[in-house]
C-alpha cells in the first residue's frame, strides 16, 4: 500500500556522502558528537546499533554537537553504547546507513510520512517509511527496532541546523523520542 514512490535523491539539502570509508560514522548524543570508525570491518552501522551492545570503535574524536568547535582526539573512547546515541549518521566519507537496495524496496512497499521527531536536544525532520500496519504516533513506545531511518533529514539542536547532516538518511534512536508529528505524504 505505498502511497506514491519516494525518491530521496530528488532532494538537495545536506552533504553528499562520498562513501569511501566503510564504518566511518558520527554519533550525536546529549553530551556531544563522536566521530569514529567501527572496529569490526564489514559491519554496517545500523546492524551494529541494533545489536544493542557496546560498539567497539577506532580513531574516535569528540566535540560539540553543533560543530561550533573542532573535534579533538578522544583516545579514551574505545566503545559507544547505542542507548547513549540520539542520532547516528554516516560521516562525510562514510557509507550510507540504509543501502540503496533497501531504500528502493522500502519506498515501494511502505507508506511515506513527513515527520518531525523531537529527541531532546535534537529535532529531526524528514521522511519516514513505515509498514502500512505501523502508526507513526506509536513510535515513542517500545518496538522491535531501536533506530528509525529518516530520509532527506534535517537535524537541529536548539534551533540551529547541523550543517554536515547527510542528505540520504540518518538513524534516530526511538528510546530518545519525546514527540512525533507525522503527516502521510500524498
Amino acid at each position: 500500500m505505498a502511497v506514491g514512490t519516494f525518491d530521496p535523491a530528488a532532494f538537495t539539502a545536506g552533504i553528499v556522502v562520498s562513501r569511501r570509508k566503510p564504518g566511518h560514522f558520527v554519533a550525536l548524543t546529549e553530551d556531544g558528537r563522536i566521530d569514529a570508525v567501527l572496529a569490526q570491518g564489514g559491519t554496517k552501522l545500523a546492524d551494529a546499533l541494533e545489536k544493542r551492545a557496546a560498539i567497539n570503535v577506532n580513531n574516535a574524536m569528540q566535540g560539540p554537537c553543533d560543530g561550533s568547535a573542532p573535534l579533538a582526539p578522544a583516545a579514551a573512547v574505545k566503545n559507544v553504547d547505542p542507548y547513549d546515541i540520539t542520532v547516528a549518521m554516516p560521516a562525510e566519507d562514510g557509507e550510507p546507513v540504509v543501502s540503496d537496495a533497501d531504500r528502493d524496496a522500502w519506498s515501494k512497499f511502505r507508506v511515506a510520512y513527513d515527520v518531525t521527531l523531537e529527541a531532546t536536544p535534537f529535532k529531526v525532520t524528514g521522511v519516514l517509511l513505515l509498514l502500512p500496519s505501523q502508526d507513526p504516533l506509536s513510535l515513542t513506545e517500545r518496538g522491535t527496532e531501536l533506530f528509525l531511518a529518516v530520509f532527506t533529514p534535517s537535524v537541529q539542536i536548539n534551533g540551529v541546523t547541523i550543517k554536515d547532516t547527510p542528505r540520504d538518511a540518518v538513524l534516530v534512536n526511538r528510546s530518545h523520542l519525546r514527540r512525533v508529528n507525522a503527516n502521510m505524504r500524498r
